[in-house]
């Protein structure tokens, strides 16, 4: 991760440099935080580094750093993101802050604590006891937690979507670690492929009159024992095997009839 520009940033009564990186992050330098507030760098960035929600959000970068004297040098700076300087500052033991700052931090985290539970609360405690809770408050408090709730619901559908991408993510990537070097079925053995579903699935459907169509269910099948998401990407080593499989389901369904010769993988290639 490296360092794209630099800015002012105000915090508590101190203003310092907070870095945009190439990443899209923004980033606070955590010895300057500490300073602000008057707490121990060195004990306060072991305790973000074993902190499971803030461990993934500490970084360090190569910035320009300005000393008191006045001189430049490029440093190597620990850095928290600011998406967890909220959350931080939420576990700050307010007695260790300094004398001017201890109310300041106090209110802070009465206030996030209140944020926190107006976000979650729908998730807490059912529509009827929340309903009771709001009719005694002032309707712009009950805008507020609407509001929250609102949030918390699409936040929550965030979550989701973004735990699919990732699932699918993942899937790609799996699939092109399988497709890197790998030869894949050519035209006759991909005709082939089809002839003998053509075959096995009208033989299944003259035995099972009713339900879902065979023809696809063969093709899902050979995908999902396959792990492949198209019959043409089914790789020329595991050909045999996708014949094998299907003439065996032929011969579990029909075990009174031959099995076809349509079935015997052929291993003639394009070249």
């Amino acid at each position: 991760m490296k360092v794209v520009e630099s800015y002012p940033f105000q915090f508590a009564d101190a203003v310092f440099d907070i870095y945009w990186t190439d990443r899209r992050k923004l980033l606070l330098p955590i010895h300057e935080l500490c300073d602000a507030l008057g707490l121990d760098f060195s004990s306060q960035l072991q305790r973000l580094k074993r902190d499971v929600v803030l461990e993934e959000h500490v970084f360090t970068v190569s910035a320009r750093v300005v000393r008191k004297d006045g001189v430049a040098s490029d440093q190597d700076v620990a850095c928290l993101s600011l998406e967890r300087l909220h959350y931080w500052m939420g576990t700050v033991n307010h007695e260790r802050v300094k004398p001017g700052l201890k109310e300041k931090v106090i209110f802070f985290k009465k206030e996030m604590a209140d944020a926190v539970f107006a976000y979650f609360r729908a998730r807490t405690l059912p529509d009827d006891m929340r309903a009771e809770l709001d009719a005694a408050l002032p309707p712009a408090e009950q805008a507020y937690y609407r509001m929250m709730e609102q949030a918390s619901s699409l936040g929550q559908q965030v979550g989701e979507h973004g735990a699919r991408l990732k699932g699918l993510e993942e899937r790609m990537k799996n699939l092109e670690a399988r497709l890197v070097g790998t030869d894949f079925i050519n035209m006759q053995q991909a005709k082939q492929f089809t002839d003998a579903v053509g075959v096995l699935g009208s033989m299944l459907k003259e035995k099972h009159k009713k339900g879902a169509s065979p023809f696809a269910i063969i093709q899902s099948e050979v995908k999902k024992k396959f792990q492949v998401p198209s019959y043409q990407l089914i790789p020329e080593s595991e050909f045999p095997a996708v014949m094998e499989f299907l003439a065996k389901w032929w011969a579990r369904e029909a075990p009174e009839r031959p099995v076809p010769e349509i079935f015997v993988a052929r291993q003639n290639r394009l070249l």
